[in-house]
């Protein structure tokens, strides 16, 4: 049986209320963790926005023509 999306973190996000608190990166951080200890070696992350914060945080790279990506018509921004 193929799983859709396996070694695909996120969408991820933190409430208004709750940025500039360090959630987001304990959140992101110990999500790819969890990845790294189930023997991923990498992880694509999905729906990630803004990508300034992936880049900064764990040195995220985007992948060109990856959009809208697996999660097409899936995602609502909020």
């Amino acid at each position: 049986m193929m799983r859709r999306g396996r070694g695909l973190f996120g969408p991820m996000g933190v409430d208004d209320t709750g940025r500039g608190q360090g959630i987001g990166t304990r959140l992101l951080l110990a999500g790819l963790g969890a990845m790294r200890a189930d023997g991923y070696a990498y992880a694509i992350i999905a729906g990630a926005g803004p990508v300034a914060f992936y880049e900064k945080t764990v040195g995220a790279i985007p992948i060109p023509g990856s959009e809208p990506g697996l999660y097409r018509g899936m995602l609502r921004r909020v």
